[in-house]
C-alpha cells in the first residue's frame, strides 16, 4: 500500500502520516452533510504600509513605502492578499516577498533588489482586482503562492504600478490569508 509522507513544520525530514502525525488537511464526512475538506486557515493582522510619503506623487515601478515583515506559519500557501485602499486609488500593487531580511528600496524610488537579496525571494503577488466603495477600495489577489520561512516571518516591499498620491490620514493596510 502506498504511504503518504509530510514535512513536519520547520523540519526537512519526512515522517509518515499516521494517527499521531496527521496530514494538515482532513476530509470530513458527517452523517448529515456531504464530504468536505478542511484545513487550518491563518490570517495575519492588518499591516499599515510603513514609510508612505504622503502628498508625494509616485511613478509606476516605485517602491510604495518601505519594507515590512509579517509573522506567518513556518510554511504555508498564501491564498489571498487583501489590500485596504483608504485613499481610493485602485492602482495595481506588486507584493515582493522574501524569506529573510533584505535591503529595502527607499520609498518613492525605482524598486531595485540586488542579486544577493533576490536569492531570498519566495515570489511576488500582483494585486490588480479592486472593488470601489465610493470613498475607498478593497483590492484582492488569490495567488496560491507556497513558501517556507524558517524564522516564521515573511519580509516584503510593495511596488506600485501607477501614480499614487496618498493623503496623510489614508495610509493603506493589507493582510494575508494562509493555509
Amino acid at each position: 500500500m502506498p504511504q503518504i509522507y509530510v514535512y513536519p513544520p520547520g523540519d526537512r525530514t519526512l515522517e509518515a502520516v499516521s494517527d499521531t502525525n496527521p496530514f494538515p488537511v482532513q476530509v470530513k464526512n458527517d452523517a448529515d452533510s456531504p464530504s468536505y475538506t478542511t484545513s487550518k486557515v491563518y490570517r495575519t493582522s492588518p499591516v499599515e504600509v510603513p514609510g508612505i510619503g504622503t502628498g508625494a506623487a509616485y511613478a509606476s515601478g516605485d517602491a510604495f513605502g518601505t519594507s515590512w515583515e509579517v509573522v506567518v506559519p513556518v510554511e504555508g500557501t498564501i491564498t489571498d492578499v487583501v489590500f485596504l485602499d483608504l485613499d481610493d486609488e485602485g492602482i495595481q500593487k506588486d507584493f515582493v516577498l522574501f524569506d529573510a531580511p533584505f535591503t529595502e528600496t527607499s520609498d518613492n524610488s525605482a524598486f531595485d533588489v540586488n542579486d544577493v537579496d533576490l536569492l531570498k525571494c519566495v515570489g511576488f503577488i500582483s494585486l490588480t482586482d479592486f472593488v470601489d466603495f465610493n470613498s475607498n477600495q478593497v483590492g484582492r489577489a488569490s495567488p496560491a503562492l507556497s513558501y517556507r520561512a524558517a524564522g516564521g516571518k515573511l519580509h516584503g516591499q510593495i511596488v506600485t504600478r501607477g501614480a499614487d498620491n496618498i493623503a496623510a490620514d489614508n495610509i493603506p493596510r493589507f493582510f494575508l490569508v494562509i493555509v
